[in-house]
This record gives structure tokens, C-alpha cells and sequence, in this order.
């Protein structure tokens, strides 16, 4: 028997058969007519009506843990344009809420907790003031978490901040 050498697989994807040709794709009209669009329709996009969607999102939300959303609260929509990873260009909107005290989420779970820490927090104890305990000591004084840099592993982005 003769040692015949098998022919090697050519690569399936067409990049790579181009290439092998010396060949190269030419660059599709369509794909920029498209970003083009996309581009303009960001530029036009009406964020005080999305505003408007997200917060109304935000209230149904809340009623469907059980709480309620106080008056006051703002909604703030930011439209960018993003390129995914396959290499298509995307509208992404990131909302943020702001409570009426200035306190500022970026997720409904966030807007959650903050309505329960607020709920279980007394009227009168403020940042700053000491509260007795049950053997008549003073504790150390409340301090808000968001703004403490204590090192910890939870993301700032699942936080509420000022």
C-alpha cells in the first residue's frame, strides 16, 4: 500500500474561506444604513415618556411585594447605544429612581429595600443620634450604609446612594 496523504478539512466558516481564496468581504451598505437609523432614533428617543413607563413599572413593583410607593419619587432613563458581541449595534436604557429624601437606586430590588429599611427604621432616630438600649446604655450612633466605604463585597450598583 502506498501512504496517500488525506487531504486536510477546509474550515466551514466563510470568513475562513474567504481568506483561504485571499479574498475579502466587502463591507454591507445595510449594516450602516441600519446604525444610521438606530442612531437617529436614540437621538429622538422621548426618555420623559420612558421615564414616565419605568416609574409606573417601578409602582407596580413595589404594590406586588406588598409595599407602597410614597409621592415624590422620580424616574431617570438613559438611552446609549451599545455593540454586542457579535459585533451588532443595540439601544440599552438604564433607569434610576430617586426617592423624595435624594436617595438614588438603580433597581427595583433597591427601591424594595430601601422602602423596607425606611419602614422599620423609627420616625425619630436620625443619623447621628444615639438610641437607649434595654439595659439604658447609649448605642453607638445610626449611620446610613450606602455612604460607608467599609469594604465589602456586595456591588455599589445593588445599593441605593445619595
Amino acid at each position: 500500500m502506498d501512504a496517500q496523504a488525506t487531504p486536510k478539512p477546509l474550515a466551514t466558516k466563510p470568513a475562513n474561506l474567504l481568506a483561504l481564496f485571499g479574498l475579502t468581504k466587502a463591507p454591507s451598505k445595510v449594516v450602516s444604513q441600519t446604525v444610521d437609523k438606530l442612531v437617529q432614533r436614540v437621538a429622538e428617543e422621548d426618555t420623559q415618556a420612558l421615564a414616565a413607563a419605568a416609574l409606573r413599572n417601578l409602582k407596580s413593583y413595589v404594590a406586588q411585594q406588598g409595599l407602597e410607593l410614597p409621592d415624590g419619587w422620580k424616574a431617570v432613563v438613559k438611552v446609549r447605544l451599545t455593540t454586542r458581541s457579535s459585533g451588532r449595534t443595540g439601544r440599552t436604557t438604564t433607569n434610576s429612581y430617586t426617592s423624595p429624601s435624594g436617595k438614588i437606586c438603580r433597581s427595583h430590588a433597591a427601591v424594595v429595600e430601601f422602602l423596607r429599611a425606611s419602614k422599620s427604621t423609627p420616625a425619630s432616630s436620625t443619623p447621628g443620634s444615639r438610641v437607649p438600649t434595654p439595659d439604658g446604655l447609649l448605642s453607638p450612633p445610626l449611620t446610613d450604609v450606602s455612604d460607608a466605604s467599609d469594604g465589602d463585597d456586595e456591588p455599589r450598583a445593588k445599593r441605593c446612594r445619595h
